[in-house]
């Protein structure tokens, strides 16, 4: 390789880093080679797949940038990170933090939340080619502990397995934004077809 081919190299190399920079002011100084970031959404790789866990990037994960530009997640919340987090506690503080959220938004009455806990169907990792579960409203990856309605049209009596996010604590108001009105949704997120027909 020549000098000035190299040269050349370099600088779309940089011209490309700068563009990224650019498009993404809020997270810049993370998105440097081999550098450390929280997704915003100017990030290119918000709703993108991790390599590893294979869960999408959401607002907020805190990532890795490689010097060849792949990201990973860089959480403890996630299996990327291969840390044990059913030893951790957490505070009083923050219990009666989210119990006040729950207090203050309520969930739609006679509407049963479910947390996800390690070992829940909809958690099971990929399997031959195919993805993980996600939520039906905003396409991201359900996680442990994130907090669903199971079959939205029917959640007292589950008929599928679609799950629609209302958790506040990951700021994901899924729930809401399909059935915002006081009359409630007339039509499946899934099939569309007509409910209590």
């Amino acid at each position: 390789m020549t000098e000035q081919t190299k040269s050349s190299l370099d600088l779309r190399s940089d011209f490309e880093q700068g563009v990224i920079i650019a498009t993404d002011p809020v997270n810049n100084t993370a998105i440097q080679r081999g550098g450390q970031g929280i997704t915003t959404l100017n990030s290119y790789w918000l709703h993108q797949y991790c390599p590893i866990c294979s869960h999408t990037f959401r607002l907020g994960d805190e990532v890795y940038i490689a010097e060849d530009r792949p990201v990973k997640h860089n959480s403890a919340l996630l299996p990327c990170s291969k840390t044990d987090v059913s030893k951790w506690k957490f505070s009083e503080e923050t219990s009666a933090f989210f119990m006040g959220l729950d207090t203050a938004w309520p969930p739609p009455q006679d509407i049963p939340v479910v947390r996800l806990d390690a070992g829940h169907q909809l958690l099971a990792a990929p399997f031959a080619g195919f993805e993980r579960h996600t939520c039906v409203v905003c396409g991201h990856t359900l996680r442990q502990n994130d907090r669903v309605v199971i079959c939205p049209c029917s959640p007292d009596q589950p008929l599928c397995k679609i799950a629609v996010h209302r958790d506040l604590m990951h700021g994901l108001n899924c729930l809401e934004v399909w059935n915002p009105g006081a009359n409630g949704q007339r039509y499946c997120p899934v099939t569309s077809k007509k409910l209590y027909e």
